[in-house]
């Protein structure tokens, strides 16, 4: 669930006005309000792009997570989020059967931990949740008309 005090109090602690914000992740200031106050709860797409904007995790602002802190160490842009110890044997022969992996359109399949892969699994699961969420939302609207 969406925890609109906690996107509230990240913004705040970047020193952001709302207006600020609208115009990092390309919205309206009405739209950060909306959010805000908890009227609506932003579209996957959107979350990401608040994510990036406050340096925090979607986990922290679904309240899956107290830490409002990004994890880790942040990869430099097109190294795939993964950890420098990943990315450097990137290109080392690999034995399929001895870890897990994730692959990406256009890439070679890039090794992850454990930890990798839970912290995936979840957000797959949250945008699953979310993605259905707005479809029954959406057919109650119609179901309304």
């Amino acid at each position: 669930m969406f925890r609109a005090d906690r996107l509230t109090e990240r913004r705040k602690h970047h020193k952001l006005t709302q207006e600020q914000l609208a115009l990092k992740v390309n919205l309206t200031k009405a739209a950060i309000s909306n959010y805000e106050q908890g009227r609506s709860a932003p579209p996957h797409e959107t979350l990401a792009a608040l994510v990036d904007a406050l340096h925090t995790n979607a986990d922290y602002l679904l309240d899956l997570s107290d830490n409002p802190e990004q994890a880790g160490s942040q990869p430099a842009a097109g190294e795939h989020g993964l950890p420098a110890e990943s990315r450097s044997s990137a290109s080392a022969p690999r034995d399929p059967e001895a870890g897990v992996y994730i692959a990406y359109l256009g890439g070679p399949p890039e090794e992850i931990d454990e930890e990798e892969a839970e912290h995936l699994k979840r957000e797959l699961e949250m945008f699953r949740a979310f993605k259905e969420k707005r479809r029954k939302e959406r057919e109650a609207l119609k179901e309304k008309e």
